[in-house]
């Protein structure tokens, strides 16, 4: 299954900003770890929008279970809202059809 991600957090709880403070934090090499994904979760794509301190994420796993454990672990839901969203391929889907390249726009 594919599943799109949004994860965010405020500034108060960015953990970018803590450090900045002189906050005990895990190092940012711990932090990001989360975008090589792990033997359950392929990480397809993760994007960063650093003004409103968002993720976005395109992530591939068996068992949604899986996907909230390793941005658990992230330390994503513990800082903010993170939203799991299953998805479809679209371009899979019309490529399934018979559908692709036969219609102009």
């Amino acid at each position: 299954m594919i599943f799109h991600i949004t994860s965010q957090h405020d500034y108060e709880s960015c953990e970018g900003t803590q450090e900045q403070r002189g906050e005990d934090v895990r190092p940012r090499s711990e932090r990001q770890q989360w975008v090589e994904g792990n033997d359950k979760v392929k990480v397809i794509g993760a994007y960063g929008y650093q003004t409103q301190h968002r993720y976005y994420a395109i992530v591939e796993a068996d068992d949604y279970a899986d996907v909230q454990a390793l941005f658990s672990a992230a330390g994503h839901i513990r800082a903010g809202e993170v939203e799991v969203v299953p998805v479809n391929d679209a371009i899979a889907k019309r490529k399934e059809f018979g559908e692709w390249g036969k219609y102009p726009v």
